[in-house]
C-alpha cells in the first residue's frame, strides 16, 4: 500500500503517536509504582526488541542477517546514539518522575520538549521555523500548561512523596526527561536524512531499541544491580507481567514506529508539538479512573493548546492570508 509522503500526512502519524502513547501511559505508571523505573524500562527494551525484530523480518522479509546487515554504519551511529538518549537516558528520568508525580504532573514537562526539539533541530538537521510557527508552539505550549494547571489534582496529590522520592526531584528529572527527548528526536532526524535511501521507520525503531537495550544490560550488569533492581522487583510482582507487556507493544514499538515515521515527513518540532498535546487525552482517561472532574477551565484550556498546532501546522496558509512573507 502507498501512503502519502506530505507533511500533513506526517502531521497525522504524529497525532495517532499522541494518542497510543498517551493511552500506554496510565499501565506505565502503574508497573513503574510496582516494580520501580529500572525494572519496567529493562522489561520494555526487551519486549520492544523481540517484538521488533520479528515484525521487521516479516514485514519487510528479511532474514536476521538483512535484519543486521541492511543498516548503515551512520544510521546505527545516530539512531542507536538517538536511542539512547531518549530510551535509556531520557526515559530514565521520565519512569522516575511518573513514580513520583503520577501520569498527568509529568505530562506538563512535554511542553519543554517542543522548545527543545526546535533549537536540536536547527542545530542537527538546520530546520527552523517561522515567526507565525514559533507563535502556534507558544500558544499551544500556553495552554498546556494552564490545562494542566486547571485540572484536578487528586491523583496526584497522593503520590507526591513515596519511595521514589520527594517532589523537588520529580520535577528536576521532568526537566530533564523533556530536553532530552527534543534531543533523541532530532538526533533521528538526522539518520533519516543522511542517507539517500533511508531504511523505514519500523527497521528505524529497532535500531533505536537495539542500541538502548544493550547500552542499559551492559550498563546495568556491569554496575552489580541487575538483580536487585532488574530481576527481584518482576519476580515479586509477577501479576504485573501482562499488563507491563501490552504497554511496552503500544507504548514503544507502535508509539515510536509512528514516532519515526512522522519524523520522515514533517519538521522535529512541529512533530513534538502535536505530540506534547498528550494531557488533554490523559484528562477525560483520569476522568474514568479516578473521577477527576472536567471544568470549563481545562476545557478552555485545551481548546487554546489545540488552537496553537493549527496554527503551527496551517502557518504558511496564515501568512499567504495576512500577506505576510516569512521565507
Amino acid at each position: 500500500m502507498n501512503f502519502p509522503h506530505s507533511p500533513g500526512f506526517g502531521y497525522l502519524i504524529a497525532f495517532l503517536a499522541m494518542i497510543v502513547g498517551t493511552l500506554s501511559t496510565i499501565p506505565f505508571t502503574d508497573a513503574a509504582r510496582k516494580w520501580g523505573p529500572v525494572a519496567i524500562n529493562h522489561f520494555r527494551l526487551l519486549v520492544g526488541f523481540i517484538v521488533l525484530s520479528l515484525l521487521v523480518m516479516i514485514l519487510e522479509k528479511l532474514s536476521p542477517i538483512a535484519l543486521f546487515s541492511i543498516p548503515s554504519a551512520t544510521e546505527y551511529a545516530y539512531l542507536c546514539t538517538s536511542g539512547i538518549i531518549g530510551l535509556v537516558i531520557g526515559d530514565y528520568f521520565g519512569f522516575h518522575c511518573l513514580a513520583i508525580l503520577g501520569a498527568k504532573r509529568f505530562s506538563i514537562f512535554n511542553t519543554i520538549s517542543p522548545g527543545a526539539a526546535l533549537a536540536f533541530g536547527f542545530l542537527l538537521v538546520g530546520e527552523s521555523i517561522d515567526i507565525i510557527g514559533i507563535l502556534g508552539m507558544a500558544i499551544s505550549i500556553g495552554g498546556m500548561i494552564w490545562f494542566i494547571q486547571a485540572s484536578d489534582t487528586k491523583e496526584i496529590d497522593a503520590h507526591l512523596v513515596h519511595e521514589y522520592g520527594k517532589k523537588s526531584k520529580g520535577v528536576l528529572f521532568g526537566v530533564l526527561s523533556a530536553l532530552f527527548q527534543g534531543f533523541h528526536m532530532a538526533l533521528a532526524k538526522k539518520a533519516l536524512t543522511e542517507e539517500s535511501i533511508p531504511i523505514s521507520p519500523i527497521h528505524a525503531t529497532w535500531i533505536r531499541v537495539l542500541g538502548a537495550m544493550i547500552a542499559y544490560f551492559i550498563f546495568t550488569f556491569a554496575t552489580g544491580k541487575f538483580k536487585s533492581n532488574v530481576l527481584n522487583p518482576i519476580r515479586a510482582e509477577r501479576s504485573t507481567i501482562l499488563k507491563a507487556t501490552l504497554a511496552s507493544i503500544f507504548g514503544l514499538v507502535l508509539s515510536i514506529v509512528l514516532v519515526m515515521w512522522s519524523l520522515s515527513l514533517c519538521k522535529v518540532a512541529v512533530a513534538q508539538t502535536i505530540i506534547s498535546l498528550s494531557p488533554i487525552l490523559i484528562l477525560p482517561v483520569a476522568y474514568l479512573l479516578y473521577k477527576e472532574k472536567i471544568t470549563w477551565k481545562t476545557f478552555f484550556a485545551g481548546l487554546v493548546s489545540i488552537f496553537g498546532v493549527y496554527v503551527l501546522i496551517w502557518r504558511d496558509d496564515i501568512a499567504t492570508i495576512f500577506g505576510l512573507h516569512l521565507h
